[in-house]
């Protein structure tokens, strides 16, 4: 049975993306890589120039639904925390496999990919802050408050993504992550002087 061009592409595809989950991209393997799709490591380079080109081909519309999410599709006004929880577990579990991959990628891709998160968040974060509590803005004078509490958090869940827990087990484990880090949010700057 001879395979059409995109059905070779997308095995080639499904078995990068375990391959670069598994072993992160510079361990990854072009060789295991083309023995999991089944074709020979030559045709591999039919479709993708390198290594580059072929971990690229995985996480760019990962990052560009990352980027539609975060900027359009991830709204915190007027949401509750279990909604905007719910959304964002949604998200996260729908790309686990990305976020591991972007995780365990080299360092570049990685830097690149936190920057823009923990700036997207923090805006998200300021703006859920501000209307649980607007006298917030003069109260916070730390300019670096909101990445913070954005870094702190994306590190948390690398770490907990890094487990490689059962789908029920990385979902629990991030609302947990959740609830500490936004829980009674609106309770957290009352007595605060």
């Amino acid at each position: 049975m001879q395979y059409l061009k995109k059905e070779i592409r997308d095995r080639i595809l499904s078995a990068a993306v375990d391959e670069f989950k598994e072993h992160g991209f510079s361990d990854a393997s072009i060789r295991n890589i083309a023995n999991n799709a089944e074709i020979s490591l030559g045709n591999i380079y039919r479709y993708f120039t390198n290594k580059e080109d072929l971990y690229f081909a995985v996480i760019n519309p990962f990052m560009e639904s990352v980027k539609q999410f975060v900027e359009h599709d991830f709204v915190v006004t007027d949401q509750s925390l279990k909604e905007v929880s719910d959304i964002l577990i949604s998200f996260i579990m729908h790309y686990s496999d990305e976020l591991l991959i972007i995780r365990k990628g080299n360092t570049v891709h990685y830097e690149t990919f936190v920057n823009f998160i923990v700036g997207e968040m923090a805006v998200k974060i300021e703006q859920l802050i501000a209307d649980a509590f607007p006298e917030i803005k003069e109260r916070i004078l730390n300019p670096v408050f909101y990445t913070a509490i954005s870094e702190g958090f994306l590190t948390s869940f690398f770490k907990i993504l890094n487990n490689n827990d059962s789908p029920e087990v990385l979902e629990r484990n991030a609302r947990e992550l959740i609830t500490f880090y936004f829980g009674h949010i609106k309770d957290r700057f009352h007595h605060y002087e």
